[in-house]
């Protein structure tokens, strides 16, 4: 009999299984390999998409000319003790590598161990960053941001912390934007109020000093002060500052207007009663004068207003001042027109107000989104809902605080005492430019026009989003308000008693960096609380916390009696005890056991269910899924036999 044709090793079933698996296989690697070197696509399905870039930050690395160093200062050990920087560490790192693959190429980042006594250390020292104390032996950690650009300019982040890893995107945005622009912000100036010290005074050779807020506006930016006569803003401002516009020219009004449409940034602050104002007593200041402020026509082209003649009273955050009573000593009572608003009162979801924790204010506006309006007003800070609205005219002179505090009447509502307003707007001059020459305005919608403006020599609308940041209050920005002035071996010493000054100097960061760190808001964080194991332990402590805190007062009770009959050490039985003492002794220790045991399952029971919980996800995210296609395997296993056993059969 002759045999038939061997079947070869490759015209076997098997075989050609076992090829088409590793062809497979090959693919898939060299899939992988292709997809990561050439092509940079992430699928980000976190809820705040906290890895994908905003279009700011693309638009700031995309303006980078030279290359800007990262160096990244992270010390391990750090991660190791304390986990939450570990994570967080993680998370900054992942996201430096994002702004450097974003950049193409005009990023570098370094990575560094600061290990103690290293070159390394020293060199992070100079950069000025802040080395932390992990433990009682002293080792150092470190966890900053070190930058430098091509003419050796440098921004630090000292230390990351993790409470600002909501804004951890705008942190480094920011970063890079003063090293890819090394410019100095340039702040221009209008102002009615002696912010650089009381001219006149020192004219007349008597001492006059600047307010605080402005040399701290000298300190970290240029500033160029503009007359309120001005008819143009210079091109080189980056922030124009307006304070107390009070009976401005038509042409300084034009002026500010075709700033904003033009697309650059304001900071103005207006008030219904300036106190500041009232307080001065100069030529250029006359006691008596009217002391509201108002860009009334400017601010109905932006969309909102500030309410005429009102002001915010609020009975929750009112400051405490001496009132003199007659024949004795003053009474300390609520002053609802002054404010001391905290850390609730603030925008946390805006870089400007984000960090503050304490401003004060003084007989502030109102100010409100007027209906139908295209632009943004977003809040920056607010009363509490214990507020009223007061007439302004009460505040003159010397305002009756117990009268205010006896006839507040709450209407229920927040009031915005200072806002961010962007978006777009048309200007406030639709008839053209004012005329040349004439009268102040006497009423704040009384804007002369000129019928002979040239057409397209001014902007109708904007080019761009408006971005202005606007105060219903101008106390704000005076010294007794927020600082204590102290004289220090002939230097002026200031001790902030508020965050009055770093508003300011937040506000003018932020307009400085323009739309793309304004784009920027608050992000979530990479870590998540545990809302269903906090929802149980609520439950359980709840349910259990009576009884544990009588065990434990048991317990305490019972070592108290036990340490009466034996002293310190309870562990062994006096010899000279009687009888009856010695059978208590014996029970007292049988009780604090028992008790003991009791609070140790009472304890055991309050972890349970979460201890279920890690049990089920384990099971879930270990074992479910292997046991889900192993049973499919099965079923499908068990088809195909049949199947092959049909066909058998057939045959």
């Amino acid at each position: 009999m002759e045999a038939g044709p061997t079947r070869g090793f490759f015209t076997s079933r098997s075989a050609v299984a076992l090829t088409a698996l590793l062809c497979i296989a090959l693919i898939l690697i060299a899939a992988n390999i292709i997809v990561g070197r050439w092509v940079d696509t992430r699928l980000d399905l976190t809820a705040d998409r906290l890895y994908t870039l905003s279009p700011g930050t693309l638009r700031t690395l995309a303006k980078i000319d030279e290359p800007i160093i990262l160096r990244f200062y992270y010390s391990p050990q750090l991660g190791n003790e304390v986990p939450s920087y570990g994570v967080y560490a993680q998370r900054v790192r992942q996201l430096l590598d994002q702004y450097v693959a974003a950049a193409h190429g005009k990023l570098r980042l370094e990575t560094y161990d600061p290990q103690p006594f290293s070159d390394v250390e020293d060199r992070a020292m100079a950069f000025g960053l802040q080395a932390v104390p992990l433990d009682q032996s002293g080792d150092r950690v470190y966890f900053g941001l070190a930058a430098t650009n091509s003419t050796d300019d440098q921004q630090v982040i000292p230390f990351f912390s993790p409470d600002r890893e909501r804004f951890l995107e705008y942190d480094l945005t920011k970063l890079v934007h003063y090293l890819a622009v090394p410019k100095k912000t340039v702040v221009g100036l209008i102002s009615t109020l002696p912010l650089e010290g009381d001219m006149m005074a020192i004219m007349q050779g008597r001492p006059s000093q600047p307010m605080a807020v402005f040399d701290q506006l000298q300190q970290l930016d240029k500033v160029e002060t503009l007359g309120t006569d001005t008819d143009a803003i210079p091109a080189d401002v980056d922030v124009l500052m307006v304070v107390h516009p009070h009976n401005l020219l038509p042409k300084t009004l034009f002026a500010i207007d075709q700033f904003v449409l033009k697309g650059g940034k304001a900071l103005i602050f207006v008030d219904p009663h300036s106190e500041l104002q009232a307080a001065q007593a100069s030529q250029a200041s006359p006691a008596g004068v009217q002391t509201a402020s108002d860009l009334a026509p400017l601010f109905k082209s932006w969309g909102f207003e500030m309410l005429p003649n009102l002001v915010a009273g609020d009975r929750k955050n009112a400051q405490q001042v001496e009132v003199p009573v007659p024949g004795r000593d003053g009474e300390p009572l609520d002053y609802i027109a002054w404010l001391d608003l905290k850390a609730k009162n603030l925008n946390r979801s805006d870089m400007i107000t984000a960090d503050l924790s304490h401003i004060t204010m003084a007989s502030a506006g109102i100010l409100e989104p007027l209906p139908g309006a295209k632009t943004s007003f977003e809040p920056l800070i607010w009363t509490s809902s214990d507020s009223t609205k007061i007439p302004a005219v009460k505040l003159n002179g010397l305002p009756d605080v117990a009268g205010l505090l006896a006839n507040f009447e709450p209407d229920g509502k927040r009031y915005t005492l200072a806002a961010h307003v962007t978006g777009p707007a048309k200007t406030a001059f639709p008839a053209g430019p004012p005329k040349a020459a004439g009268p102040a305005m006497s009423k704040p919608g009384d804007i002369p026009s000129s019928t002979a403006a040239k057409t397209g020599s001014w902007l109708k609308e904007a080019k761009h989003p408006i971005n202005a940041v606007v105060v219903a209050d101008t106390d704000l920005l005076d010294d007794r308000m927020w600082i204590d002035s102290q004289n220090f071996f002939g230097r002026r010493l200031i001790v902030p008693l508020a965050n009055n000054g770093d508003f300011v100097a937040n506000a003018v960061e932020v307009l400085a960096g323009g739309e793309d760190l304004v784009g920027l808001r608050s992000r979530g964080t990479a870590a998540r609380p545990f809302e269903v194991v906090d929802e149980i332990e609520r439950n359980a402590q709840a349910r259990y916390s009576d009884e544990e805190h009588a065990l434990q007062q048991k317990l305490k009770e019972t070592e108290a009696k036990l340490a009466d009959l034996t002293g310190k050490n309870q562990t062994e039985t006096p010899a000279n005890l009687s009888p009856e003492q010695t059978k208590a002794i014996a029970q007292f220790r049988v009780d604090m056991l028992q008790t003991r045991r009791q609070l140790r399952d009472v304890q055991a029971a309050l972890r349970s269910n979460i201890q279920r919980l890690k049990d089920a996800l384990e099971f879930f995210n270990i074992a479910l899924i292997p046991i889900i296609v192993a049973a499919v395997a099965i079923i499908l296993g068990a088809v195909r036999v049949r199947r092959r056993r049909r066909r058998t059969a057939e045959a």
